[in-house]
């Protein structure tokens, strides 16, 4: 995963963390935003129909493990799980080695679609945030209003009854060389459920979480290069396989209690996946390379409190 070779892109992201970081007070070892998460195990298991629109060997073999992550909004570490503040975010690693290097990620959250549609926006949004000026933030970026007002999401009291979109369109290929713009859409099995939080107290914790995993087709005239850009339901959704969750990541896999729950970083491009390419959406590689710096940060800390502890 490499930082980009555009200077004023590497400079933009490089602001953007320490932006995010003083807007929420973050530590060093914590992700700047989504920084209280879980990490979880599973496979995925591919529909019969889904190597039609993609050769990627994910859809053509019989399954492949998944490293998931669910996470709070926000660089606010100890944010409650049921805040009804913020979006949520469900991250799905597809391990396609035995030493989990190569890869390919899936980042969603359970909002529509995003406020701003480039890099600089989200740094004004930022900077909005840290210095107590939404308004100004909101008068020059009209689309952030009424994302806001309109597109944030009702929360369920259970991640695993929430629907989860990726914000940017990705580019199925299929062994004909044929291409079709879609974003991804999880579904859980059992239907979308907002949950008040006495129900959810009584929900099974032993029973295996299972999604629909399913892409959302472009249509002709559907904006594919703008995250603020919501596609209508109407649009075609193709059935891609199921993702099942069967356990959380045990501390004893191999490493110090935490550490790859703060180690790990996904990344939004995919690098390593024949069969799925970006679209020309100019967050995808701000959104990569802040994944990437933040990362680095954290884990240089990590490592600094590792050795912290053996001395």
């Amino acid at each position: 995963m490499p930082l980009p070779e555009d200077k004023q892109l590497l400079k933009l992201s490089d602001e953007l963390v320490e932006t995010i970081r003083a807007t929420f007070d973050t530590p060093k070892n914590y992700r700047p935003v989504h920084a209280k998460g879980q990490l979880v195990k599973g496979y995925f298991t591919p529909h019969k129909d889904a190597s039609k629109l993609s050769k990627a060997p994910i859809f053509t073999q019989p399954s492949t493990p998944l490293i998931m992550r669910y996470s709070t909004d926000t660089g606010f570490k100890n944010l409650p799980d049921n805040g009804e503040n913020g979006s949520r975010g469900f991250a799905i690693r597809f391990v396609l080695s035995e030493d989990g290097h190569t890869h390919y990620d899936i980042i969603t959250n359970n909002a529509y679609g995003f406020v701003v549609s480039t890099g600089e926006g989200f740094l004004d949004q930022f900077k909005a945030m840290r210095d107590d000026k939404m308004d100004d933030f909101l008068d020059k970026y009209p689309h952030a209003r009424y994302f806001m007002e309109n597109q944030s999401p009702a929360h369920s009291y259970s991640f695993a009854t929430e629907q989860w979109h990726s914000i940017h369109a990705y580019k199925f290929v299929n062994d004909e060389e044929k291409e079709r713009y879609f974003r991804w859409r999880i579904v859980p099995w059992q239907g979308v459920m907002k949950h008040s939080k006495a129900d959810a107290a009584k929900l099974s914790h032993n029973k295996p979480i299972k999604y629909r995993l399913m892409a959302q087709l472009a249509e002709e005239g559907d904006e594919v290069n703008d995250s603020t850009k919501v596609w209508p339901e109407t649009n075609e959704f193709a059935e891609m396989g199921e993702i099942v969750i069967d356990r959380l990541w045990e501390m004893d896999e191999g490493e110090p209690a935490g550490r790859e729950q703060k180690r790990i970083i996904y990344d939004p491009i995919p690098r390593y996946m024949e069969g799925v390419e970006v679209s020309e959406d100019p967050l995808l590689e701000v959104r990569a390379a802040v994944y990437l710096i933040s990362g680095r940060i954290r884990r240089e800390h990590i490592q600094e409190e590792v050795q912290q502890a053996v001395k």
